[in-house]
């Protein structure tokens, strides 16, 4: 995946990301304002409707606060005058008044004079009788305890909820004692909730409190309400949102559920104008990515696009003398590309000196007498210096080639080299035991020309699964050590019978000098031969030290395991002689002891 995609990629996520973020910011903040706007104008909209409720008590209460302090409702009481009633109580008095009943109580709470209209039709008729047991059967209405008092509020009946208001009929200054009781009120049916729903411009139902069969979401709305709750709002439908509230009878009993229906054209206009920044936003933020990916596509990816061409171009010819072309600009990609020019002028630099090292390796590997080449788990692969092949004999690694090492290392004693080995200055001696390093030795003879040819092959492991083979010739140093092995074993039948020699002498002085007194006429004789042998003893020393000495320096002009083994034999030799030299000295101490109790002349002795 090349940077482009990654940049869109990337830059697609992060946009995709910042738009789900303002998305929802949008719709929590922006549609939830919109949400409140829309909760408070349905409840705005049933307190409008709680309000003309509230006149309608008003308007009734307004009746009976006019008529029940009057003079001559005062005396209607008392002398049950029609002409009263027909004077101000007639159907456009009802009509004009909005009430369509009118009640007279008296003093014991009993109907003293009722009457009823139809508000639809004009008609007059007498005071039904539900309502006159609703009016006589609730002392609420008529039970006051000041003349100035007046009572409003909705009672239950069964044929629907009622709106009454009462008053004390007094006289009009308030000054007398009450002489009963004046009721007004109406039914609040269906065409009075449509008069005050077109006055709203609001469609309300009215449900009665815990009425059976009532719509799901009133018996809901109710639950809340009874919890105190005055307005409960919620949505109706995707179009339409709903506002309940409760209306109470006289004794604060909740008697009514009251739901308006609302079109939800606030919710709507918020839909619309958080889709209106939605689809704006993304229309931004589809531009600024274009403009930016463009922007940065021609600032920075097409520039480094081009630098990437040129830098596998260069790769691909291996020239490392070309360079890129710089502009004349002060910025990141142009310190980027002298940047590489330099690496480039670095790696040029290098790569002469590594021609120049390879040079001279190969003119090292070519000039050395011995044969490298490279061994791997499956067999020899190549030979590394392969000009000097025929010098070194070397077709007689022939029967190697192609071999595997196990079958190399079964066929032939490999032995491990210790770190200190190979006759180096400070080595260490036979059976002392050194770092090891992985360096392994095996010698092997072929037949070349008729001719028996010694060759030496060292392993190094120079990576995983190979290793690097050396090829020595070392014929020439087998012969020397065949000769010297011959030339010691040569010194040791010398030191052998001259060692008997010397121990006969010794046994011979031993028995003369037991038998001195009794072999004294043969002292001088043996004390001449104790002579002869000590100057024999000294001048046997030189005599073997001397050629030692030729054969040690010979042995450390060689070097390979032969000088070590050479040395070692040179040094068993001059232990010998270290031993020959105690057996002077004990002779020299025999020839003292011989001096001291045997000579007769010291000249002579001396």
């Amino acid at each position: 995946m090349d940077l482009r995609w990654k940049l869109l990629i990337i830059i697609g996520v992060t946009l995709t990301g910042t738009f789900i973020a303002f998305y929802a910011i949008n719709h929590g903040i922006v549609l939830g304002a919109f949400v409140s706007l829309e909760e408070k104008n349905t409840q705005q909209s049933m307190n409008r409707f709680s309000n003309l409720l509230s006149e309608d008590l008003s308007s009734l209460d307004k009746v009976v606060r006019t008529w029940a302090p009057r003079d001559d409702t005062y005396s209607f009481m008392r002398n049950r005058d029609p002409a009263f009633i027909e004077r101000n109580f007639r159907p456009d008095t009802f009509e004009s008044d909005r009430f369509s009943f009118i009640v007279f109580l008296n003093t014991s709470g009993d109907i003293f004079y009722g009457k009823d209209v139809d508000l639809n039709s004009g008609e007059e008729g007498p005071l039904p009788q539900d309502i006159a047991n609703v009016v006589s059967g609730n002392q609420i209405l008529w039970n006051f305890t000041e003349n100035r008092q007046s009572r409003s509020g909705f009672l239950l009946l069964p044929g629907g909820p009622l709106m009454v208001a009462s008053a004390p009929i007094t006289t009009k200054n308030f000054d007398s004692v009450k002489n009963g009781i004046l009721i007004v009120g109406r039914f609040l049916d269906e065409d009075e909730i449509r008069r005050i729903a077109g006055l709203t411009n609001q469609e309300v139902t009215v449900y009665r409190q815990s009425e059976s069969g009532s719509p799901a979401d009133v018996i809901a709305a109710q639950a809340e309400l009874d919890q105190n709750r005055t307005i409960f709002i919620q949505p109706d439908s995707p179009s339409t949102i709903a506002g309940y509230s409760q209306i109470r009878d006289l004794y604060g009993n909740p008697i009514l559920v009251v739901k308006i229906q609302l079109p939800r054209e606030i919710y709507a206009q918020g839909l619309a104008t958080s889709d209106y920044f939605t689809f704006s936003y993304l229309a931004l933020v589809i531009l600024f990515a274009v403009v930016f990916f463009f922007l940065l596509d021609r600032s920075l990816l097409s520039p480094i696009a081009k630098l990437s061409s040129d830098v596998k171009k260069i790769g691909m010819t291996r020239d490392l003398s070309a360079r890129l072309q710089v502009k004349n600009e002060d910025n990141e990609m142009t310190n980027l590309q002298e940047n590489i020019n330099k690496t480039l002028a670095a790696l040029e630099k290098s790569q002469v000196r590594l021609q120049r090292s390879e040079e001279k390796n190969r003119a090292l590997l070519s000039a050395n007498p011995d044969l490298m080449f490279q061994v791997r788990r499956e067999g020899i692969q190549e030979e590394w210096n392969a000009g000097m092949a025929v010098e070194l004999g070397a077709l007689a690694l022939h029967d190697l080639l192609g071999k595997d090492l196990e079958e190399i290392r079964e066929t032939y004693q490999m032995t491990r080299q210790a770190v200190a080995g190979d006759g180096e200055q400070g080595g260490r001696e036979e059976g002392q035991e050194g770092e090891e390093s992985p360096v392994f030795i095996f010698e092997y003879t072929t037949k070349v020309k008729e001719a028996i040819r010694y060759y030496e092959i060292r392993l190094v492991v120079s990576g995983e699964d190979e290793a690097l083979a050396i090829a020595r010739d070392i014929t020439d140093r087998k012969s020397s050590e065949e000769e010297l092995e011959r030339y010691r074993a040569h010194l040791e039948e010398l030191v052998a019978a001259r060692t008997q020699e010397l121990q006969r002498t010794n046994e011979q002085l031993r028995q003369e000098i037991f038998q001195r007194k009794l072999m004294e006429a043969q002292r001088r004789e043996a004390y001449e031969q104790i002579e002869k042998n000590i100057e024999q003893f000294a001048i046997l020393g030189d005599h073997i030290r001397n050629p030692l000495s030729v054969i040690v320096g010979l042995a450390d002009l060689t070097e390979g395991t032969a000088s070590v083994k050479i040395l070692e034999q040179a040094r068993a030799i001059d232990k010998i002689i270290d031993e020959l030299d105690q057996g002077w000295i004990e002779s020299e101490k025999v020839r003292e002891f011989l001096r001291k109790y045997y000579s007769n002349d010291k000249d002579a002795v001396k």
